[in-house]
């Protein structure tokens, strides 16, 4: 398992009072105001769906909270909270591998139980430019942005934070430190609930799965070491790009990236220790 906490530098205590507020304030903006805003339609027709709003909402978080806030004021480098770019092909390989054969798994299984391969109606309805769109929001966008804040930045920054005299056993501390940026990660998602118009009812059992899903994207981390990985995963759960309609691509490719996870220290014995930060 990977430890990223050994690979950055603790910031101060107000960056991420900042780093808080900041987030709280991107995201009530974001949701409350800029997806009811009409303007930017009229980028998402010029561009055929190409650049949609989940895209150009997830850039506030990029630029604020990444940009301005982990870079800025925390004066970390990118390679600080696993953006390491030497780990970009390998990312981009095994994402594009778990989709592969996810797609062929549904393909059989429509096959053995249909007699048929029905396509995905979705190309159709909403047209290929906007299905691409879809993927590139998540990809260069919401969880580009996700991941940076919550798995790259804030869990190796909540290890480092807590004292060692009260969670002397690593594996209680990497808890602890998963449970509190994973937290925040499920909470951030208030916004878009009352955006979405779910009950307060709702929420509660909604927070709860957001918290499994930020500690399962955390553990791709933690046992990849490459936030890219994390990256893809997240972005083909949130957009599946299926080519056959079908509920299951996104839980049988976080069902594979888990094991391929879960195998990857035997599997990738071959990688060299030259590209760490």
């Amino acid at each position: 398992m990977s430890k990223p906490w050994l690979h950055t530098r603790a910031v101060n205590w107000w960056v991420l009072i900042v780093l808080l507020v900041g987030i709280t304030v991107v995201t009530a903006f974001v949701n409350l105001v800029f997806f009811r805003m009409d303007a930017p339609d009229v980028i998402v027709r010029a561009s055929l769906g190409l650049i949609d709003w989940t895209l150009m909402g997830s850039a506030f978080s990029l630029i604020v909270i990444v940009g301005g806030v982990i870079f800025g004021l925390g004066r970390l480098r990118p390679a600080e909270v696993g953006l390491i770019a030497a780990r970009l092909p390998e990312a981009i390989i095994v994402t594009a591998l778990l989709w592969g054969v996810t797609q062929v798994l549904v393909m059989v299984g429509a096959w053995a139980s249909l007699g048929e391969v029905p396509i995905n109606p979705r190309w159709a309805e909403r047209g290929v430019t906007v299905m691409v769109g879809a993927l590139l929001a998540q990809l260069f966008g919401n969880a580009l942005a996700e991941e940076t804040i919550y798995r790259g930045f804030l869990l190796p920054q909540s290890w480092l934070k807590l004292p060692a005299t009260l969670l002397a056993r690593p594996g209680w501390r990497l808890t602890v430190a998963v449970l509190i940026s994973q937290s925040i990660f499920a909470l951030s998602h208030i916004p878009n609930r009352i955006f979405n118009g779910m009950s307060l009812a709702d929420m509660a059992p909604d927070m709860l799965m957001l918290l499994v899903f930020g500690a399962y994207y955390a553990l791709l981390y933690l046992r990849t070491g490459n936030l890219f990985i994390a990256v893809g995963v997240h972005a083909l759960a949130n957009q599946p790009f299926s080519i056959v309609q079908s509920d299951l691509p996104s839980p049988l490719l976080m069902t594979l990236a888990l094991l391929l996870a879960l195998a990857w220290p035997w599997l990738c014995r071959w990688r060299r220790p030259a590209d760490q930060p």
